[in-house]
C-alpha cells in the first residue's frame, strides 16, 4: 500500500542526499574552510535532481570542468589586471557570455556553462578577490562535488542499467498488448486514438531506454553493461513497433476480409505462439527467472500456405496489402528470433497444425 503512494527509490535518493549534505557540512567545520556553504550548495546542486549513479558522474565530471574554467577565467584576470570596478564589470560580461554561449550549445554541456559562469561571479564579487579566494572557492566546489559523487556511487547506489531492464521489460509489455489489440479477431476493435496512444507509449519507452542507455555507460562499478547488445535489442524492438504498425494499417485496409482473416485457425496460433514468446522474454528481462531454455516461433511457411485461398478470393487493392501483412509478421518473427538470441534463448519452429496444444 505504502508503494502506491510513495517512491522508494525516491526515499532512497533523497536519503543519500541528507548524508551527503551532512558529511559535507561537519567536513567544512573539520577542515575549517572559510565559506563553507559552497560545499553543501555544490552537493545539492549535483544531487538534488539526479537519482542514477551514472547521471550525477556526468553532472559532477562537467560542473568540474566548468569549476575549473571559472576559477582559471578570474584568476586570470585578476593576476593580469588586478582587483578593479573595471576589471570585474569586463571579466563577469566576458565570462557570462562564454559560458551562457556553452550551456546554450549542448546539453551535456548546460552544467560545465552554468557552474563556469557560477563560478566567476562567486570570486570576482567577493569582498577581497584574490588569487588565494579563487583558490578557497575552487577547493571547496571540487570538495562538494566530490562528496556527491562518492556517496552516489557507494551509498545505497542507484544504478541506471537496473532500470534499463525494467524499460525493455515494459517496452515488450507495450508491444505484446500492441499486438494484441491489432490481431485479436474482434469487431469491437479499439479507436484510432487508442492505436496512436499505443504507439506513443512505446515510443517514449524507447527514448527513456536510450537515455538510460547514456547514463549506464557512465557508471563504472556494478553488473557489466554490453552497449553492443543494447543496439541489437533497441533496434529488433523498433522493427517489432514498425511490424505490427503496419499489420495494423494493412488490416484496416483489408475491411471485408479482415474479420475471417483473424479467425483462421492458423493465425491464432500464430498469434499464440507470438504472444507466449513475448513473455517469456518479458519475464527473464524483468525476473531474471525463465521457465524455460528454448522459445517456440511460428512457421512462416505453413501460415503462408493455409492463408493462399484466403488471398485468392481478395481483391488486388486487398491482395497488395495481404502480402505486406505476410511480410511485417515475417519480421515480427524474424525480431523476436533475435530477441531470445540475444537474451539467451534457443529457438525452435512451432510446426504443430493448428488444434493441437501448444507446448509452450
Amino acid at each position: 500500500m505504502l508503494r502506491k503512494w510513495i517512491n522508494i527509490e525516491r526515499v532512497i535518493h533523497s536519503i543519500k542526499t541528507a548524508a551527503a549534505v551532512t558529511i559535507g557540512f561537519l567536513l567544512t567545520r573539520l577542515v575549517g574552510f572559510p565559506a563553507d556553504q559552497w560545499i553543501v550548495i555544490t552537493i545539492l546542486v549535483v544531487m538534488c535532481s539526479q537519482i542514477y549513479v551514472g547521471s550525477v558522474i556526468q553532472k559532477a565530471y562537467l560542473r568540474f570542468l566548468g569549476t575549473i574554467g571559472g576559477c582559471l577565467g578570474a584568476t586570470f584576470a585578476l593576476v593580469m589586471f588586478g582587483h578593479t570596478n573595471m576589471t570585474i564589470a569586463i571579466t563577469l560580461g566576458f565570462a557570462s557570455f562564454i559560458f551562457s554561449y556553452l550551456a546554450t550549445s549542448q546539453e551535456s554541456l548546460t552544467y560545465a556553462g552554468t557552474l563556469g559562469a557560477v563560478t566567476t561571479a562567486i570570486i570576482m564579487l567577493g569582498q577581497t578577490p584574490t588569487i588565494a579566494f579563487a583558490a578557497e572557492r575552487f577547493l571547496e566546489i571540487s570538495a562538494g562535488i566530490l562528496i556527491a559523487t562518492l556517496v552516489s556511487q557507494f551509498f545505497l547506489p542507484i544504478h541506471a542499467r537496473t532500470h534499463l531492464r525494467r524499460e525493455q521489460a515494459l517496452t515488450l509489455e507495450h508491444l505484446r498488448n500492441y499486438y494484441i489489440a491489432v490481431m485479436t479477431p474482434t469487431r469491437e476493435k479499439a479507436t484510432t486514438l487508442a492505436y496512436q496512444e499505443f504507439e506513443e507509449l512505446i515510443v517514449q519507452s524507447i527514448l527513456k531506454q536510450r537515455k538510460l542507455a547514456k547514463e549506464s555507460i557512465r557508471e563504472p562499478l556494478g553488473s557489466l553493461y554490453d552497449p553492443k547488445k543494447f543496439a541489437l535489442t533497441l533496434y529488433a524492438e523498433r522493427e517489432l513497433l514498425r511490424s505490427i504498425t503496419f499489420m495494423h494499417t494493412a488490416l484496416m485496409h483489408i475491411k471485408k476480409t479482415e474479420y475471417s482473416w483473424l479467425t483462421l485457425p492458423e493465425i491464432n496460433l500464430f498469434n499464440e505462439t507470438i504472444m507466449t514468446a513475448l513473455n517469456h522474454l518479458i519475464q527473464v528481462i524483468d525476473k531474471n527467472y525463465r521457465e524455460t531454455e528454448v522459445i517456440l516461433l511460428p512457421d512462416l511457411s505453413i501460415l503462408k500456405l493455409n492463408l493462399k485461398l484466403q488471398m485468392s478470393k481478395a481483391s488486388s487493392e486487398d491482395l497488395i496489402y495481404m502480402n505486406g501483412l505476410l511480410f511485417s509478421a515475417e519480421i515480427v518473427v524474424n525480431s523476436l528470433e533475435r530477441l531470445a538470441k540475444l537474451y539467451g534463448f534457443s529457438v525452435c519452429d512451432n510446426t504443430l497444425p493448428a488444434g493441437e496444444n501448444n507446448p509452450s
